[in-house]
């Protein structure tokens, strides 16, 4: 407040008074001035560029949060075709391994059938 005091008038002439100041400071920095209507000073500017700058954060905020879930929805179907791949090589690798144990169970019974006559 007080640098806006001590601070000269766009004209150059005199410094801006201490309510002006104090009108202008609490206008900017807080939500309602009453202060202001109760001493008879209407708002000296609205607030409506913090207004604005609140409602473009939300709207760059739901932009970057809809980036966000497109990649990770991207990433997810990713993985979950990677998985569904890793899924079928198991099926291939297990359906082998049982060929390879039937035929392995195979030899070993005729070698045993050998064995006992």
């Amino acid at each position: 407040m007080e640098n806006k005091a001590s601070q000269p008038t766009e004209d150059g002439q005199e410094s801006n008074s201490t309510t002006k100041a104090v009108a202008e400071v609490l206008a900017n920095h807080t939500k309602k001035p009453r202060f202001l209507q109760h001493v008879g000073i209407q708002h000296v500017h609205a607030r409506s560029s913090n207004s604005n700058c609140q409602a473009e954060l939300a709207k760059r905020g739901n932009v970057e949060l809809r980036a966000l879930v497109d990649t990770l929805t991207k990433q997810l179907k990713e993985s979950e075709e990677a998985r569904i791949g890793q899924d079928e090589e198991h099926r291939k690798r297990d359906e082998e391994n049982r060929k390879k144990q039937a035929e392995m169970d195979a030899k070993l019974d005729f070698l045993l059938s050998q064995l006992q006559m």
